[in-house]
């Protein structure tokens, strides 16, 4: 059965939310896993969206719902060693992919997050 895991489970202790805010503290991004899954946020002024997004999808890859129906599963990561061309030259990174998977009752056209 799924479970509806609590708001502080992905956004960490303090995590707070109004009709039109969801607050959170970026020190609170971090792995609860010892030793850690991943390296948590430095929090500056000035992170970037995407440093800020990555943070939050990790937390919420470690905190996830993994029951069988769970109407959302992130599987992975799956590494792989790509070369990437930048300015004429490759240069070898890892790869992680993961998989996002959202089930909708048949007949909607896209996930509707109001019924997640």
């Amino acid at each position: 059965m799924a479970i509806d895991k609590p708001l502080t489970a992905f956004f960490g202790i303090g995590a707070t939310q109004t009709i039109t805010q969801v607050t959170f503290l970026k020190a609170n991004l971090t792995s609860s896993r010892t030793p850690p899954a991943f390296v948590p946020l430095t929090g500056t002024d000035a992170n970037t969206s995407e440093s800020t997004f990555l943070s939050l999808f990790l937390r919420i890859w470690e905190n996830q719902d993994t029951s069988q129906d769970s109407q959302l599963a992130i599987f992975g990561p799956d590494v792989a060693l790509v070369e990437v061309v930048s300015d004429g030259v490759a240069k070898p990174f890892e790869q992680y992919i993961f998989q996002v998977r959202v089930l909708v009752p048949k007949g909607q056209s896209m996930p509707n997050p109001n019924l997640v």
